[in-house]
């Protein structure tokens, strides 16, 4: 699903132009210009602007449950999409 939309949100996929890697975003902190992707070593952060949306799956398939556990367990809570929160009943 190719979109317009330029900024990176969670379940996005993205290029990381670094390492020339795709990975589906967990979790963005858009103040700090950082993503947190899924995947080992977990979290792992990168730079927004080292990224490329390839596909944007946020407006279908927003941050889970599971995902924003992941982030709260580890003290990331800026990186939970408050949106995805209230529709999982977190907030």
């Amino acid at each position: 699903m190719e979109s317009k939309r330029t900024k990176i949100m969670p379940n996005d996929t993205v290029l990381h132009k670094p390492s020339g890697e795709t990975w589906v975003v967990c979790g963005v902190n858009h103040e700090q210009g950082k993503l947190i992707p899924f995947g080992y070593p977990f979290p792992t952060l990168a730079n927004t602007e080292d990224c490329k949306i390839l596909e944007a799956h946020y407006e279908l398939e927003p941050q889970s449950a599971k995902a924003i556990d992941a982030l709260k367990k580890r003290g990331l809570e800026s990186f939970i999409d408050v949106r995805s929160a209230m529709l999982c009943g977190v907030i």
